[in-house]
């Protein structure tokens, strides 16, 4: 098989990658099938690694430039999980350049040769009728449809997995709310303070980056005919407080990293919260192999094991 991954340069690209390198099949209708090449795609720096018997190309370039999608597209994939976007900071502030990343790509990519499976959007049971109120909402939704009517044409076999907050990414903080939730986590871990926004009860859903691993690579899987007719899928979260993620990294790194995390609550932050979902439900995710973490010590257990930070702190 011949693999495209995009936005293989970020967070959960560079997961994704990894666990197929490891895992070297993928399985279409039933059948498990070797990877023989996998494709990085990003506009910035990928992972470098390589492997035995499956070959690694890096394609370095944007894909809302129509040229560079279009030299992608022409090529012949078995499989595309597409996680390339912009941030939703970004896409409020250019609509354009969001458009131009978020569903031209799309476009061109399922207008290309062969009929791939799997083309996967990261974008609340599934049957609540999405009523997004960011541009960056509204391009997934967009997305969704696209998928959703190019699959029943049968000009692909596309899966779009919607995800809760997903935890938890190495670096500097960032201003969204979702990295708020994640630094509760990620900045005591590595010795650093943090500040908590949330009321300590609010109820957060959370996944970690492992279990949207896996769940990509099961929903590739699934045989067509078990999908819903709109293709889209909710990864069940976990529901967890902030009161509960900092007492499990107290348990699992002392009292003392979790007396970093300082509670200082913002009016203006919790009423963006407060508009959230508080639990991704699925009517067919337990049918199809997804499931969320079992607790937040696994989430944190899950970050542990794959944060250069952690590693650093602990040296």
């Amino acid at each position: 098989m011949r693999v495209l991954v995009t936005g293989a340069g970020g967070f959960l690209g560079r997961r994704l990658a990894d666990a197929l390198l490891r895992q070297g099949t993928l399985s279409v209708d039933g059948a498990a099938r070797p990877i023989g090449e996998m494709v990085l795609a990003d506009r910035g720096a990928m992972p470098t690694t390589g492997h035995a018997t499956i070959r690694v190309r890096r394609e370095t370039g944007d894909l809302a430039d129509p040229a560079f999608c279009a030299r992608l597209a022409a090529e012949r994939f078995d499989a595309i999980f597409h996680l390339a976007a912009m941030l939703t900071l970004d896409a409020e502030r250019d609509p354009a350049a969001a458009y131009a990343t978020h569903i031209e790509p799309v476009r061109r990519l399922i207008a290309g040769p062969g009929r791939p499976r799997g083309v996967l959007p990261a974008v609340v049971t599934e049957a609540l009728p999405p009523a997004p109120r960011t541009t960056y909402g509204t391009h997934k939704a967009m997305v969704e449809l696209l998928l959703a009517d190019a699959s029943r044409h049968g000009a692909v076999d596309a899966r779009s997995l919607r995800l809760p907050i997903v935890l938890v990414r190495d670096g500097a903080p960032t201003p969204t709310v979702s990295d708020m939730v994640a630094a509760l986590i990620r900045e005591p871990l590595a010795g650093r303070d943090a500040t908590c926004p949330f009321l300590p009860d609010t109820l957060l859903p959370v996944i970690s980056a492992g279990a949207v691993v896996r769940s990509l690579i099961a929903l590739h899987d699934v045989p067509e005919a078990a999908l819903p007719a709109t293709r889209a899928i909710n990864l069940p979260a976990l529901g967890v407080t902030p009161a509960e993620m900092v007492a499990a990294v107290a348990r699992r790194a002392g009292v003392d990293a979790a007396a970093r995390v300082r509670s200082a609550p913002d009016a203006a932050v919790q009423a963006i919260v407060d508009g959230w979902p508080r639990r991704f439900l699925s009517l067919h995710a337990d049918q199809l192999g997804l499931a969320p973490d079992a607790d937040i010590d696994a989430v944190i257990a899950d970050h542990i094991d794959h944060s250069a930070e952690v590693r650093d702190e602990r040296a």
